[in-house]
């Protein structure tokens, strides 16, 4: 079974993927292999498709969730964050240890996957990520780790450098909302509402009434789309899971979307912005533009430490009428 032909594009076509083919051809896989890159979903595509490859557990297209067979594989462990704090415990994280430390009981291997690896690092001793480290360092026999993350600068050095790192490319696909479409589209208006400048009492209001109006669609949305994406995702969940990792996962799913509505809106920021930067006034766009997507990053990364949605959204707004305005 070939890697590539489990993926489609583009994953199929990347270097990262030919790289892990041939070495799979080869029998030369590296014991514990680090997926990086933005698209949390596409990076659980690659580590589920290349499970199914170790174990020879043939993905099924015909059903909804096709790693069926991956995830009920008695030689696939996994290693997830867990509780409010989305951490990766040290109890979660011995428990892999004495399982992968068993012989397989079907393949000729075992394959653990450890999701949203960051959070080994997540408690400020850092001691599942030590705990973890001592396992890589003194890997067991026919065994496979798989880390993924999409913040792997998180994670120590010292795992980082005992792992084959590949980046994944991300494609980009603008969700398919009605109301998320119309909500960028005001939100294009509004940045060019601000280009062409606010001055008077009247189209300040509405300038600052517009920005509160896009943070209070943005919330309906936001709850909208992670309740549609969890009523799908966990009917695809292991039985097994207890409350505190399917809230978590819960957790986690919701970030990935609002990562994805915030690198949305940095497309639609630019797109906004590319037909004034050829005319003679593009110097100073090419500036405005800069600053904004330097601001909508920084909020963005606010997010990362539980600032509130909403909070962030509105200092982005708030900031725009200050650097697009001026």
């Amino acid at each position: 079974m070939e890697l590539k032909r489990i993926l489609g594009e583009p994953l199929r076509s990347s270097q990262a993927v030919a790289v892990l083919d041939r070495s799979l051809q080869k029998g030369r896989l590296a014991h514990a292999v680090l997926l990086q890159g933005e698209n949390e979903e596409l990076l659980e595509e690659v580590a589920h498709s290349l499970a199914a490859v170790l174990l020879d557990a043939s993905p099924d297209k015909e059903k909804e969730d096709r790693f069926g067979k991956v995830k009920s594989h008695p030689d696939f462990f996994t290693l997830r964050p867990s509780k409010k704090a989305r951490a990766i415990r040290a109890e979660d994280t011995r428990e892999l240890i004495r399982q992968i430390q068993q012989s397989p009981l079907l393949s000729h291997r075992k394959v653990a996957v450890v999701y949203e690896a960051d959070r080994l690092c997540a408690s400020s001793q850092s001691s599942s990520a030590n705990i973890f480290l001592k396992t890589l360092e003194e890997p067991p026999l026919d065994t496979t780790i798989i880390l993924f993350s999409t913040r792997p600068y998180v994670l120590l050095e010292t795992i980082r450098s005992r792992c084959f790192n590949f980046r994944i490319p991300s494609s980009f696909r603008s969700t398919e909302d009605e109301s998320w479409q119309k909500w960028l589209t005001d939100y294009s208006d509004f940045l060019l509402g601000l280009l062409q400048g606010i001055r008077g009492k009247e189209r300040i209001a509405g300038s600052f009434m517009a920005a509160y109006g896009l943070v209070a669609r943005f919330n309906g949305i936001l709850s909208n789309l992670v309740a549609e994406s969890w009523e799908k995702e966990k009917t695809k969940l292991p039985q097994d899971l207890k409350d505190d990792e399917r809230e978590a996962m819960r957790a986690g799913s919701a970030k990935g979307i609002r990562h994805r509505l915030f690198k949305e809106m940095e497309n639609q920021t630019r797109s906004a912005a590319a037909p004034y930067l050829t005319d003679e006034k593009g110097g100073a766009v090419t500036l405005k533009f800069t600053e904004s997507i330097r601001q909508l990053e920084t909020v963005a990364g606010l997010l990362e430490v539980n600032l509130k949605t909403e909070t962030a959204l509105e200092d982005y707004l708030l900031s725009c009428l200050r650097i697009w305005s001026r």
